[in-house]
C-alpha cells in the first residue's frame, strides 16, 4: 500500500511564501546634496549680496542725485538724521580738496561716494566723500583747495532697500534649502526603515522548512 505524500495547501500549516519583490529604493539623496549646496551658497549670499545691492543702489542714487552749491568752499547746511549728504567740489580740483563737517554729532566718510560724478550749474563735480548725522541739526561744510562746494541729499531709502534686498533674498533661499535638506534626511531614514523591514520579512520567510 502507497502512503501519499503529505499535502501543502490552503490548509497547511506551513505558510507559503509569497512572490518575490523588489526593495525600496532609497529616497531623499538628491534632495539632500541640493539643500546642503544651497545652504553653503547662501551664507556665502549673505556676504556678497548686501555688498553688491549697496553697490548698484548706490550708483543709481548718486546718478540722479541734485547737488546743490553752496557758493564757496565752505557753507552750512540743514542736515535731517534720515538722510545721507554726498560733498562734491569742481573735478579739476577733486584731487587737491580736503573736506571736513563740523558744527554736530557727524564726521565725514572721504572713502564713501569717492569718484561719482554729478553736474552743477552746468559744470561737471567730483564726489570727495559722505556724511550723515543723528538727527536735524545744521552742520559747516568746509572744503581746502576747493574754490566751491556742492551738497547732494541722497536719503536713506534706496539704502533701507539695498539692506532689505541683500539680505532678505539670501535668507529666505537659505529657508527654502533647509526644508529641502531636511525633506530629504526625512525621505532618506523613511527609506532606510522600509528597507530593513522588507529586508526581515524576506529573512523571515527564508527560514521556514521547504518541502
Amino acid at each position: 500500500m502507497t502512503v501519499p505524500p503529505p499535502a501543502y495547501g490552503p490548509s497547511s500549516s506551513y505558510p507559503s511564501e509569497p512572490a518575490y519583490q523588489a526593495p525600496p529604493k532609497k529616497r531623499g539623496l538628491k534632495r539632500i546634496i541640493f539643500g546642503a549646496l544651497g545652504i553653503v551658497a547662501n551664507l556665502i549670499g549673505l556676504v556678497v549680496m548686501p555688498i553688491i545691492a549697496l553697490g548698484i543702489v548706490a550708483v543709481v542714487v548718486v546718478a540722479n542725485a541734485d547737488a546743490t552749491s553752496l557758493g564757496s568752499e565752505s557753507g552750512s547746511v540743514k542736515a535731517s538724521g534720515m538722510s545721507m549728504y554726498y560733498v562734491y567740489v569742481p573735478t579739476e580740483e577733486a584731487d587737491g580738496a580736503t573736506c571736513s563737517v563740523s558744527g554736530g554729532d557727524t564726521s565725514m566718510d572721504s572713502t564713501s561716494g569717492e569718484g561719482m560724478t554729478a553736474t552743477v550749474d552746468g559744470a561737471s563735480y567730483t564726489a570727495v566723500g559722505t556724511f550723515n548725522v543723528s538727527g536735524d541739526q545744521t552742520v559747516q561744510v568746509s572744503c581746502e583747495g576747493a574754490s566751491d562746494v556742492a551738497v547732494a541729499d541722497v536719503g536713506m531709502t534706496g539704502v533701507l532697500i539695498a539692506a532689505g534686498v541683500g539680505f532678505g533674498i539670501p535668507i529666505l533661499l537659505g529657508i527654502i534649502a533647509l526644508i529641502l535638506l531636511i525633506w530629504g534626511i526625512v525621505a532618506r531614514v523613511r527609506s532606510s526603515r522600509q528597507i530593513r523591514e522588507h529586508m526581515q520579512q524576506h529573512q523571515q520567510f527564508q527560514g521556514y522548512p521547504q518541502y
